[in-house]
Parts: C-alpha cells; sequence; structure tokens
C-alpha cells in the first residue's frame, strides 16, 4: 500500500500527465456542450418558420398531384391498410424543416458517449505510456531499486497507481458528461425508460473498465519497450496498420479478430460489422452480409491482449538490466 501511495504522488507530480488529464476533461466538456446545444428544444420562431415552409411547399402543384392521386388510391401510395386521411403525410411536415431532434439519451448512448469513450481511450494510453516512460528516460528507476529492490512490487505498483487513476478519471468525466444529460433531459421534462437508463450504466460501466484497461495495457508496454516514442509507435501500427492488414487477408471470417470489432462487442454487448465474405443461402442472390461479435468473444479478445502484453513485460522487468 506504502508503494502505491508513492506511485501516486509521483503520477500526480508529473506535468505532462497533468496536462494530458486536463485535455481529456476539456474534450469531454466540449462533447457535452455540443450534444446540448444541438439537441436544444425549439424555439416558437423556428417552428413558426418551419411550419411556414412546410405550408410554401405544400402548395406547389407537384405535391398537390401527389395528394390528389394518393386521395383517389390511398392503397398504391402508402399500402393496403391506407385510407385517405393518411395521405396528409406525404406532404412536407414542419418536422422536415427542423434541423435538430429532442436529447434522446438511448441515442446519445451510442453516440456521444462513444465519443467521450474513445476519447478517454486514447488520452489515457498516452497517460499509462507517460508515466512508465518518463522512469526510464530520466533513469529514476535506479534510484527507486535501491529503497525497494524488489522489481515485481515496483512494477505492480506502478500499474496500481495507473489503474487507480484511469478508473477514477474515466468515472469522474463520464459521470460528469451522463449527469449533465440526464440534468438536461429532466429540465426539458424528457423521460427516459428503465431499459435505457439500465443499458447505459451497463454500457458506461464496461466503458470504464476499457479506458482502465487499455491505460495499464500501454503502461506495461512501455515497461516492456522501455521508450515513450516506441509504445506509441507500436500502438499506432497495430491500431491503424494492424486493421488495415487483417481486412486485406484473403480469408473468411477475419473481421472477428478486429481490434475496433471486439471493442464495440465490450462496449455495447455484442456488435454486429458487414462481413462480405459471408454466403448467402442458396437461391438468393442479395442477403445481409452481416456478422456478429459477442459480448464473452469481445472479453476474450481484449483480456488475452491485455494479459500477453502483462506476462511479457513483468518478467521482463524483474530480469533485464536497469540502466
Amino acid at each position: 500500500m506504502r508503494l502505491l501511495l508513492v506511485e501516486l504522488t509521483r503520477f500526480r507530480s508529473r506535468r505532462a500527465i497533468v496536462l494530458v488529464l486536463v485535455a481529456a476533461a476539456l474534450l469531454t466538456t466540449l462533447v457535452t456542450a455540443t450534444t446540448l446545444w444541438d439537441t436544444r428544444p425549439v424555439s416558437a420562431a423556428d417552428r413558426a418558420a418551419a411550419e411556414a415552409t412546410a405550408a410554401r411547399e405544400a402548395a406547389d402543384p407537384m405535391f398537390q398531384n401527389d395528394f390528389r392521386q394518393c386521395q383517389e388510391s390511398p392503397q398504391d401510395f402508402l399500402g393496403p391498410a391506407a385510407t385517405a386521411e393518411d395521405c396528409e403525410q406525404i406532404l412536407p411536415q414542419a418536422e422536415w424543416y427542423l434541423d435538430r431532434g429532442a436529447l434522446d439519451l438511448a441515442a446519445q448512448n451510442d453516440s456521444a458517449a462513444t465519443a467521450v469513450t474513445v476519447t478517454l481511450v486514447a488520452l489515457l494510453l498516452v497517460v499509462g505510456t507517460t508515466f512508465a516512460g518518463a522512469d526510464w528516460a530520466t533513469g529514476s528507476l535506479s534510484n527507486q531499486l535501491l529503497f525497494e529492490p524488489r522489481r515485481g512490487r515496483i512494477w505492480l505498483a506502478k500499474a496500481g497507481a495507473v489503474l487507480v487513476a484511469a478508473t477514477v478519471a474515466a468515472v469522474v468525466l463520464l459521470g460528469g458528461f451522463w449527469l449533465a444529460m440526464f440534468l438536461a433531459a429532466d429540465a426539458r421534462g424528457i423521460t427516459t425508460p428503465g431499459e435505457a437508463i439500465t443499458d447505459i450504466a451497463w454500457t458506461s460501466a464496461r466503458a470504464v473498465a476499457l479506458v482502465a484497461g487499455a491505460a495499464v495495457g500501454a503502461y506495461a508496454l512501455t515497461m516492456l519497450l522501455r521508450h515513450t516514442v516506441g509504445t506509441l509507435a507500436t500502438l499506432f501500427a497495430y491500431v491503424v496498420g494492424g486493421e488495415i492488414l487483417l481486412l486485406s487477408l484473403p480469408f473468411d471470417g477475419v473481421g472477428r479478430w478486429s481490434l475496433s470489432n471486439n471493442v464495440f462487442a465490450w462496449l455495447y454487448d455484442g456488435y454486429e460489422y458487414y462481413d462480405p465474405t459471408v454466403s448467402c443461402p442458396a437461391g438468393e442472390e442479395f442477403c445481409e452480409q452481416v456478422a456478429r461479435v459477442t459480448l464473452e468473444q469481445g472479453t476474450w479478445f481484449l483480456g488475452a491482449l491485455v494479459l500477453l502484453v502483462v506476462v511479457l513485460s513483468l518478467p521482463s522487468f524483474r530480469r533485464r538490466d536497469v540502466p
């Protein structure tokens, strides 16, 4: 515990880490503010303008001609159960000319919240890398080993500090985002179903775990490579180059091993993606070429990645010379 507290103190004292965390807070605030602004209630003036535009467009001879034909034969236009009264829906409506919709928390769970999560993952990767890389760059690890020669304890204490800090940062920033969303929805009189709230809670919990796991994985990789830039270059090559290389392989079902597909499967309790290697059933020329990565598969994939780096990093730190 003492070592963990020491590492947390060292973590807080790193200026670069503080700046990255401030950037994470600012970007989360930006996403929050943009989401609230883009979903703000429509003013009376905006609605009046939209209604006037809809009325003007509805008077267009083209729309009126379609409207008359629909009234004469509504089933041909709208389906077998349609009536003449249903033909009103083919005329321009005010909603067509309003450039924003109401705040929908379930929809934001798949859009704005994902943007916040991806931002936090990217920045906390940098934090985990910087925390370990600074010790190698300055040579301070040699001094630390004079006070605590058991290398495994130092490695674990540093990993614990990264884990705690990343978890707290993710909880605070994601929690702040959702607090603002729920307060705005309440102020606007928007009710969110209980199922959507449960889904948001579970997705947020998995997002926090993803951020923490990414930070610890980046720390472990840096302790293995002993170089901040080397770690960032390796991560970039894997995330970008690895995805391109994987999808270009001439094998069926390679999307199952895509990092992004597994990340989204973990976040969203399963993820469906386009897979051109899916064969259509016999006799069908066209079909939905969709494959699915389950939550369990995403969990095993991401967990194995972090575990692999840890298994390589910890023994390496114990055995290799420290300059």
